[in-house]
Order: structure tokens, then C-alpha cells, then sequence
């Protein structure tokens, strides 16, 4: 199920939208624009910078920022997997620690398969803090935590919250395992996260001001209930098993306090992954840590039942497994259409690359492979429109700013998005393929 993403990781086509947004990003972060603009601009940013300057230095290197981070997100999603291994060791024996990682590995390329080796800095910040838990816990119940490690996984949080904000469950169970287990490491991770923290934001605010925190913590997206239950819902559902199967955690804590981690990772990151789902534009990756929870948690209980253990297993692996088809299925697609896609492809570059003015990519793997900026954020001005935020935004599309606009057909959400009819009220298409067209002012 995987080798369909790993066929597309040479390949100029994108997989995602996310992947020429975060191209766009790290080639201002280069320095080739504003990483954080102002709120009435076009364009935008809610991402922590992190993750742009080392996917840009990276893409210097490759000759793509695109395709190192297709490289980079692979590598940091086998580098959570064998934290996962790690910590499931210091639990049980090398088979409930394989085990441990055939689960993390077999919901990573069915359920969060949108996200295998893409150009995203999710599973990057994800690693830095699956690695926090490695140098957090201890070898031995009873055992105490040393402070030269706390500190370290305190500075591995921070990094990880500077790559991808949304990674907040780790850091809270973290907090709320060490007021279990060791009140003396929490207190030493408390300080030093806090230091580690402002000075990040100290350093944040020297060199964008307001700004990036505006953009970062205050982004303009929609929240929704129906959403939530809808898209929210089967993690859920997903959960209710894994909470049974971990039921011989909780009968441990009393002679191994290290046993409350797995359960606390799972408390907190389940509501936390469906309430994030209830946002616009929010995908798969709010269920990151809390895969990688069940992923700990289920091995280690398990190999702590004296007997069925593997029944529970079977349980909790079940969603993977009914999931293999359409995985599958996906996979032959992306196989099959990879070289149809970087063709059809072309001519948008091309035509987005001879543009005689500012230019604008719904995808902006587009505009980077072009060798341009997008002037327009389509996500962004969507939902400030819906806002009723963006009036400051029309006027530049009035004025048939742009000298060539890229557009997919079949955008997402077309009927409540206000910004494709003042688009197409003052542009016209002038080619189409493959589900996107190239629009140019009217005369």
C-alpha cells in the first residue's frame, strides 16, 4: 500500500495540496518573500517556521524542495516507528515491540496512507516528540528519570511545536505522566520547557513581531460539530477497543508507574485529534498521536495478559485491515496515473512559468515548479470570505491583478467558496486538462 507514494517521490505532479503550500512557504523562508505576511494580504501562513527553513536547506541540496520533503516526511515517519519499537521494548520482549511497529506501519499507509511521504512537516514535528518519550522513560520500573534527559525531550517538544503547532497531546500527557511518576522530573521539565519555550517565542517575535503569531494562532478557518461527528467519529470508534484491550494497564500502575504513559497518551489525544478534525481544511493528521498511542499501548498491554492476548490484538488491528482494499486500490491508481499526471501537468507549468505578470496556483506545486509564487492563498481567502472578513481581498481580483491564474475545476467546497465567482467574473479559461484549468483576464 505504500508503493504508490513511494512510485511519486521523484515526480513534478503533486499528491496533495498541501505539498506546493509548504514548498511556497519554505522558499520564502530562503528568502524569497515574507514568511508571515500581514492578515489583509492574499496569502498566508499558519504553520510555526520550523520546518520550512530545514525542508528549504533541504530542497538547496536535493535541487526540490518538493521532493526532499517527500524524502523527509518518509524518514521521520519510519523514525516514529522505531520510537514506537523503543519504547514498547522497555515494556515487553522484541516481539511485542515488532508487533508495536507492524501496527503503527499498518495504519500508516491505510488510514493516514494521505500522508506517506508527502511534502508535510507533520510527521517530522511528530518524531521530534515520539523521541521525547524515548529519552523519558525509564528502562526499569521504579527507576528515576535523570534531568540531562529531561531537558532534552523538553528541547525536542519545543522543536516539535515549532515545526507543527497542532502536536499538543504528547506534551500535555508528558506533563500529566511525570505528576504520576515523578514529581521531581516534572519539575525540571516544567522549568525548562517554560524556558525552552520563551525563549522560542522571544526569538519569534524579534524577527517577525506580531505577526507570525496572528497568523499562526489565529488563522481564519471554519469549525464545525457535523464535521466533527463526521470526520471525528470513527476515531472514536476506532478507540473503544483499544480501551478495553488496555484495560491490564491500569491494574499494573501500582508496581510500574511508567504504565500510565500509554494511558494518558490515549486520553488525551483522542478528544484532542476529534475535536481538531472538527476544522476546515483539518486532515488524517489530527489522528498522529493518537494512532501512535494505540500503536504503544495495545503491544503493552497485551504482553501483560497471561492468556488471549492476541484476540485483542486481532481487535485492534481490524479497521487497518477492512481498509486494505481501498488502500490497495489507490495505490494501483497512483501507480498507474503517476506519468499521466506529471504530462498533464506541463502545460500548467509552462504556461504559469511564461506568465508576464503576477501569477496564481490553487496549487501551488504549480506556481513552485514554475518557478514562481502564488499571489493567492485559495484556502486562506475562502475562509475569510466565508468570514465575511475578506472585503479588503476583492479589490485586487476586481482590478484583474493576476496575469494567469491556476484553478482546479473540481475545487473542494466550490459551492460555499465566494472566491471562485469573483474570480471567474473578471477571468476567463484559456485551457483546461485533467481537472484544473488556466484562467487569464478578460478583456
Amino acid at each position: 500500500m505504500a508503493l504508490g507514494h513511494l512510485w511519486w517521490l521523484p515526480a513534478q505532479a503533486a499528491l496533495n495540496v498541501n505539498e506546493g503550500w509548504n514548498a511556497g512557504q519554505a522558499v520564502r523562508a530562503m528568502g524569497a518573500g515574507t514568511l508571515y505576511p500581514h492578515h489583509d494580504a492574499l496569502t498566508a501562513n499558519n504553520y510555526p517556521p520550523l520546518s520550512f527553513y530545514l525542508i528549504g536547506a533541504a530542497g538547496w541540496l536535493f535541487g526540490d524542495i518538493i521532493i526532499a520533503g517527500r524524502v523527509i516526511a518518509l524518514l521521520a515517519q519510519v523514525a516514529n516507528g522505531l520510537a514506537i519499537y523503543v519504547v514498547v521494548r522497555r515494556f515487553a520482549d522484541a516481539r511485542w515491540a515488532a508487533i508495536g511497529l507492524l501496527l503503527f506501519a499498518g495504519y500508516s499507509v491505510t488510514l493516514l496512507r494521505a500522508y506517506l511521504a508527502i511534502n508535510d512537516p507533520q510527521w517530522l514535528g511528530q518524531a521530534a516528540m515520539s523521541w521525547a518519550l524515548v529519552l523519558l522513560l525509564p528502562s526499569d520500573a521504579g527507576k528515576r528519570i535523570a534531568v540531562g534527559r529531561v531537558i532534552a525531550a523538553a528541547a525536542l517538544i519545543v522543536a516539535g511545536g515549532l515545526i507543527k503547532h497542532n502536536l499538543v497531546a504528547f506534551p500535555i500527557a508528558i506533563t500529566l505522566w511525570l505528576w504520576w511518576a515523578d514529581r521531581r522530573a516534572l519539575v525540571a521539565w516544567i522549568v525548562t520547557g517554560a524556558l525552552f519555550a520563551a525563549i522560542a517565542a522571544l526569538a519569534l517575535f524579534a524577527i517577525w513581531g506580531p505577526d507570525v503569531f496572528i497568523d499562526v494562532l489565529s488563522p481564519a478557518r471554519g469549525y464545525s460539530l457535523a464535521r466533527m461527528t463526521a470526520k471525528g467519529g470513527p476515531l472514536l470508534l476506532l478507540m473503544l477497543p483499544v480501551l478495553l484491550a488496555c484495560r491490564p494497564l491500569t491494574m499494573r500502575l501500582r508496581s510500574d508507574a511508567r504504565l500510565a504513559l500509554p494511558l494518558f497518551l490515549l486520553a488525551v489525544s483522542i478528544p484532542l485529534g476529534i475535536v481538531q478534525r472538527s476544522g476546515s481544511g483539518v486532515d488524517v493528521n489530527a489522528f498522529f498521536e493518537s494512532i501512535i498511542a494505540l500503536a504503544i499501548a495495545v503491544p503493552v498491554a497485551c504482553a501483560l495478559r497471561p492468556d488471549g492476548p492476541y484476540r485483542w490484538l486481532a481487535i485492534t488491528a481490524l479497521p487497518a485491515l477492512c481498509l486494505v482494499p481501498m488502500a490497495a486500490t489507490k495505490t494501483i491508481s497512483e501507480i498507474t496515473g503517476r506519468d499521466d499526471a506529471v504530462r498533464q501537468a506541463r502545460p500548467f507549468i509552462a504556461a504559469i512559468a511564461a506568465a508576464p505578470g503576477p501569477v496564481a496556483c490553487d496549487d501551488q506545486a504549480i506556481c513552485y515548479w514554475a518557478g514562481r509564487q502564488s499571489g493567492i492563498d485559495f484556502f486562506s481567502v475562502k475562509q475569510r470570505l466565508l468570514k465575511g472578513d475578506g472585503d479588503a481581498l476583492v479589490p485586487t481580483l476586481d482590478r484583474s491583478h493576476f496575469a494567469m491564474i491556476q484553478m482546479r475545476s473540481d475545487n473542494p467546497g466550490w459551492q460555499q467558496n465566494l472566491l471562485i465567482p469573483i474570480i471567474r467574473a473578471h477571468y476567463r479559461t484559456v485551457y483546461a486538462s485533467g481537472g484544473s484549468e488556466l484562467l487569464a483576464p478578460k478583456p
